[in-house]
C-alpha cells in the first residue's frame, strides 16, 4: 500500500502538535480531526503509533501550560481586549463558581473531554491557584489520555466502519462529542446530587 502522506509523516506530527496546542486557548480550532485522524492512518500504517501519540499529547500538554501560566501570572488583560477573550474570563469564572473550587483536579482531566471544556478547565485552574507542579502533572495525565482516546476513537471508528479515514475521522468527531456530551451531563448530575 503506497503511503498516502508520501513521506511527509513528520510534518503531520508537526502540524497536530501546534494545533492541540493552539487550540487549548482557541477551541474553535480542529485540532480534533487531526488526532481523530491519526488513528486511521496508524491502522493504514501512515502514522507511528507512538510519535502520533508523542505529538498529540504533547501539544495538548503545551498548549494546557500556556493557558494556565496566562491565568495563574493574571494575564488576562489582553484577552479582554477581545469579544471571544471576554466570553472566555466570564465564562471560566461562572464555571468555577458552579463547580466549586474543589473539584478543579477532577475537571482537569473530565472536562477535557468535552468541547471547550479543556480550556475552561485550564483556565480555572490558573484562576483557582492550583501549584504549577500538581497542574503540569494532572494536565499530562489528562493529555496523555485524551490523546489515547480519541486516537483510539478514531481507530475503531475506520476498522469498524471501513469509511475512508477522513469520513472515519469525521465519525469519530461526532461521536466523541455525543460521548462528551454525555460525560457533562454525568459529571453534572452528580455535582447537583452531592449537593442536596
Amino acid at each position: 500500500m503506497p503511503d498516502a502522506l508520501g513521506g511527509n509523516a513528520a510534518l503531520y506530527y508537526l502540524i497536530t502538535a501546534f494545533l492541540v496546542a493552539f487550540d487549548a486557548p482557541f477551541p474553535p480550532v480542529p485540532s480534533e480531526l487531526f488526532v481523530l485522524g491519526s488513528g486511521p492512518m496508524v491502522g493504514a500504517g501512515h502514522l507511528n503509533p507512538v510519535l502520533a501519540w508523542v505529538a498529540a499529547a504533547g501539544g495538548c500538554w503545551l498548549g494546557d501550560m500556556g493557558l494556565y501560566w496566562v491565568f495563574r501570572r493574571g494575564l488576562t488583560t489582553w484577552l479582554e481586549r477581545f469579544r471571544w477573550g471576554r466570553w472566555v474570563h466570564r465564562n471560566t469564572v461562572a464555571l468555577m463558581n458552579r463547580v466549586g473550587r474543589e473539584t478543579t483536579y477532577a475537571s482537569l482531566l473530565g472536562l477535557r473531554f468535552v468541547s471547550g471544556g479543556r480550556t475552561a478547565s485550564v483556565a480555572a485552574a490558573g484562576l483557582a491557584g492550583v501549584t504549577p507542579g500538581t497542574f503540569a502533572a494532572l494536565a499530562g495525565l489528562g493529555a496523555g489520555l485524551w490523546a489515547a482516546w480519541m486516537m483510539l476513537l478514531g481507530y475503531l471508528t475506520q476498522t469498524l466502519t471501513g469509511w475512508p479515514t477522513w469520513s472515519a475521522a469525521l465519525l469519530s468527531m461526532g461521536l466523541g462529542a455525543l460521548l462528551g456530551l454525555a460525560l457533562a451531563a454525568v459529571l453534572a448530575r452528580s455535582k447537583r446530587r452531592t449537593r442536596t
